[in-house]
């Protein structure tokens, strides 16, 4: 245990252990709730057809961004949290440094930081490629999550009709209109106590529940015509 404490704070490891502890102390954060897990993230929807005529004209700007785009996917940046990449990549990036430099460059407290520094450049290739394996699982399931999210998304807002005997804070079952398609059949709870909705009445889906499982909805009251 001292020797690997002596290893992360030789001189040539110091500053990986420095950014090492920096990412510990983030998740120690988003543990007790004092951060998010994306707030490193730059994102967004892409609004793929708002700027065409900009990209069309500026066809080396359009190059760059497909080119960044193409690295993200394939060092799987965009298919993960930022955090969660980061994570991993320094977690592997501190263990090759120390694993390299207690091999191949002397002992703790005489190291060459030249030899450091060509030390770190297998180093970096290889903390991709584990960084690259390790979040490939974990892009499967924010996939997944993400898979529900947009088909949850579609059906907020919407319309739909009771299909159960009644609809309450507790129990019930809604038809939504469909956008597109065949319509949705969803579980749905009032999204406060109140007296029950009959077969047959109209709802607006106001939101998810957190799981996903149901939505909340809220009467909608029947159309007038003039």
């Amino acid at each position: 245990m001292n020797e690997l404490i002596q290893e992360a704070l030789a001189l040539p490891n110091l500053p990986l252990t420095l950014l090492l502890g920096v990412i510990l102390a983030y998740w120690l954060l988003v543990l007790i709730g004092g951060l998010d897990l994306d707030v490193f993230d730059i994102g967004g929807d892409v609004d793929v057809g708002a700027d065409v005529s900009d990209v069309s004209s500026h066809p080396s700007g359009a190059a760059l961004g497909g080119l960044v785009f193409n690295a993200g996917r394939l060092l799987g940046i965009s298919q993960v949290p930022l955090a969660i990449w980061a994570s991993f990549f320094v977690l592997f990036i501190w263990a090759g440094a120390l694993i390299l430099n207690y091999r191949f460059n002397g002992e703790a407290g005489d190291r060459d930081l030249t030899r450091a520094a060509f030390l770190l450049l297998p180093n970096l290739v290889g903390s991709v490629v584990l960084t690259r394996l390790a979040t490939w699982p974990v892009a499967k399931i924010f996939g997944a999550f993400s898979q529900v999210s947009d088909e949850s998304s579609q059906i907020e807002g919407r319309l739909g009709v009771v299909l159960t005997t009644e609809l309450t804070d507790t129990f019930g079952q809604v038809q939504v209109d469909p956008s597109h398609g065949a319509p949705a059949l969803v579980m749905a709870r009032l999204t406060k106590p109140g007296p029950a909705l009959g077969k047959g009445d109209r709802v607006r889906v106001i939101k998810a529940s957190p799981d996903r499982s149901l939505y909340f909805v809220e009467p909608q009251p029947p159309e007038t015509h003039p």
